[in-house]
């Protein structure tokens, strides 16, 4: 193979990212489908679902005490017209869910598990927008410091004003600007905060790189309605973390891509392949699937996602994926699609006959060749300069080892004449060198052994 050849894998290498993926997950509230939101029982159905963090939400009494609690008025969750800031602490920690449990202060929360190293919180300051209670910042700072809890608290808020008090009283603690809008978005916010926390309507792949280049973690939040499918295609983005209503769906994921690779990449390609493919909405077992892909099309592919030494997918879209098996990259498709449906044979140079289960050599073995057969090519695979066949709809081979069948004309029946091709990776038919091999019974396709 010459340079000029090499050359386009090698940029393709270079330019190629591999990298193992996850995400943090946040229990939104706890688990709020569980249990009732932001008690002591969301919060252990959280971690026990999975969930390495929980979020709450925090407002000020009128006797300065930090109460859990997403409303200003408890009336929803404990059936009592009371709003928080017109009350004492022991007025509203009297007041029950409709689970038994009672509202919390921060202190008696953070008194709770003070020795449950593995339950960490995400605090949201719920503010006015004329940003009161303006001492919120020093009071949530003070219950951290009492209690030890540095490295188990991050804080988030709409309120850029808030995460600047926080930055100053606490610049270790990772602040995280929620924004339900790009609007919300700028430079003062990104000098501040240390993440976003992105509404699931506004995100997209491009939106997330960009903010990863400005040095900002990407978490994404739902409104309360969220629908567990949805994970179906948040899951592909490359998000550090995400603030949902469905923790054990969400760790389910988070497991799944922590034992994969990811290869990000960009070229066209082609699916040499005589059976049509699903498309899946993401890559992982019990996808929906979105269709199917026709043989012999065009695809551009954007991502290699490999589950193990057996299962390869492709992106080829927003939300699509692809099986990888039978796809060709497009500088290679004149010279290897020919191949595609033509009978082959062994070639006397190989001193492998072992079938794949996969195009890898890696993967196990599925059968193997024997000598004099003939096998019919189904699919191709040739990506990141390794060219396999499947023969027979079964197992997979490595191509160069193959000799392709040209019938030429012969004089005798008993002692048919063909010129058989050494399939060589990535040259031109034209230049491939020709053997004359005598077959005197050729018999029809043969089943793998």
């Amino acid at each position: 193979m010459t340079l000029s050849k090499k050359l386009p894998i090698i940029i393709l290498l270079f330019f190629t990212f591999l990298f193992n993926s996850g995400f943090t997950v946040v229990g939104h509230r706890g688990d709020p489908v569980a249990a009732p939101e932001e008690s002591f029982q969301s919060i252990d159905a959280a971690i026990s679902n999975g969930a390495q963090w929980v979020e709450l939400d925090v407002h000020k009494s009128n006797d300065q005490q930090l109460i859990i609690s997403h409303d200003r008025n408890l009336e929803r969750v404990t059936g009592n017209n009371m709003v928080v800031s017109e009350h004492s602490a022991a007025e509203l920690t009297a007041l029950k869910q409709h689970n038994g449990q009672n509202i919390y202060t921060l202190d008696q929360l953070f008194d709770h598990y003070q020795n449950q190293p593995q339950v960490k919180f995400l605090i949201e300051t719920k503010k006015t927008k004329s940003g009161n209670p303006q001492d919120m910042e020093a009071l949530l700072v003070a219950a951290i410091k009492r209690h030890h809890l540095e490295k188990r608290v991050m804080v988030h808020s709409f309120s850029l004003a808030s995460l600047q008090n926080m930055q100053k009283l606490l610049p270790k603690i990772p602040r995280i600007f929620i924004a339900g809008s790009l609007k919300r978005l700028d430079f003062e916010v990104f000098a501040t905060s240390t993440a976003v926390n992105l509404s699931s309507e506004i995100i997209t792949p491009t939106l997330v790189k960009q903010l990863h280049d400005l040095g900002q973690k990407v978490y994404v939040w739902d409104e309360m309605n969220e629908n567990p499918q949805k994970w179906n295609w948040l899951v592909n983005l490359p998000i550090d973390g995400v603030v949902t209503n469905y923790p054990g769906a969400a760790a389910y994921y988070q497991k799944l891509k922590q034992q994969v690779q990811q290869q990000t990449t960009d070229f066209q390609a082609f699916y040499a392949n005589l059976q049509a493919t699903p498309i899946w909405e993401n890559p992982y077992p019990g996808a929906p699937q979105k269709g199917n892909l026709a043989p012999t099309t065009p695809i551009h592919v954007n991502q290699i996602i490999n589950l193990n030494q057996t299962t390869t997918y492709l992106q080829i879209g927003t939300n699509r994926f692809i099986a990888a098996q039978g796809v060709i990259n497009t500088n290679h498709q004149a010279q290897l699609l020919p191949y595609l449906g033509q009978p082959v044979t062994l070639s006397y140079l190989a001193s492998d006959r072992n079938l794949h289960l996969a195009p890898n050599q890696a993967s196990p073995y599925r059968g193997s060749l024997q000598t004099h057969n003939l096998y019919r090519i189904t699919a191709l695979q040739d990506i990141l300069g390794a060219s396999w066949c499947q023969l027979n709809g079964q197992g997979w081979y490595p191509l160069q080892n193959l000799l392709a069948a040209n019938p030429q004309p012969t004089s005798t029946i008993l002692n048919p004449s063909w010129t058989w091709t050494l399939l060589q990776q990535k040259r031109p038919l034209s230049s491939l060198p020709t053997i004359n091999y005598l077959i005197y019974r050729i018999a029809d396709l043969t089943p793998l052994q």
